[in-house]
């Protein structure tokens, strides 16, 4: 009896160990076919890349196992290409680039002041002389010649007798002048006496560059028409 129930406990001993030899043996086999999985895919991408090293293979795994059904996904992006050269167009400027220092343009400036006389340029009126002396439909011409407009300009319009004393003036004061322009002006009639007319410039203005000048001024350095 007692060797009875000792071979029915063995015999339960080995089934159980026989049954956990199973379990372990299938997992065992599982992870078998996993390293098998996880290899074949390797040896796959280095067969791709061998084939065509610009390709790129993504290999998506989950964490945990891969079981039945699980999907693997490969992305295989487009090659990369470079752009054709010939496509470009590059444009290379090779002209000098004009540089002007500080001095240079300070020199410029002021013999563009300096010119004043030169630009700005009145023409000698014209007159009807009346039979005892006089003047009637006095006219003449006034120019500027800078490429700046002129601020303001004065004038003054000069009635001289014979022997050359002056009988009066008259001032004229012009605002706004045009770049290269030419006016046409006229001046009042004097019809007393008189045998003469003169107009001088008396001032000009322009911001541009930076001048200023006064007939009454005397120059005192280089640069005397330039506004302070």
């Amino acid at each position: 009896m007692r060797f009875s129930i000792y071979i029915l406990i063995v015999a339960m001993i080995s089934c159980n160990s026989f049954s956990k030899e199973r379990e372990q043996q299938s997992k065992i086999d599982s992870l078998m076919n996993e390293v098998r999985k996880k290899d074949s895919m390797t040896r796959r991408a280095n067969d791709l890349y061998k084939q065509d090293p610009d390709t790129t293979l993504m290999v998506e795994e989950r964490d945990s196992e891969i079981k039945k059904g699980d999907v693997v996904k490969k992305e295989i992006p487009k090659k990369k290409v470079l752009a054709n050269p010939s496509d470009r167009e590059i444009v290379e400027d090779n002209s000098p680039v004009e540089v002007k220092n500080e001095g240079e343009e300070t020199n410029a400036a002021m013999d563009e002041r300096n010119a004043v006389r030169k630009r700005v340029i009145i023409e000698k009126p014209t007159f009807k002389p009346l039979t005892f002396g006089g003047f009637k439909d006095i006219k003449f011409n006034f120019f500027n010649n800078y490429g700046y407009e002129l601020d303001e300009v004065i004038l003054k319009v000069h009635y001289i007798r014979v022997d050359g004393s002056e009988i009066k003036s008259e001032a004229k004061i012009l605002k706004d002048i045009n770049a290269n322009s030419r006016l046409a002006l006229t001046a009042p009639d004097y019809t007393s006496a008189g045998r003469e007319l003169k107009v001088t410039l008396e001032a000009v203005q322009c911001k541009a560059i930076n001048l200023c000048f006064y007939s009454m001024d005397t120059a005192k350095s280089d640069d005397p028409y330039k506004c302070h």
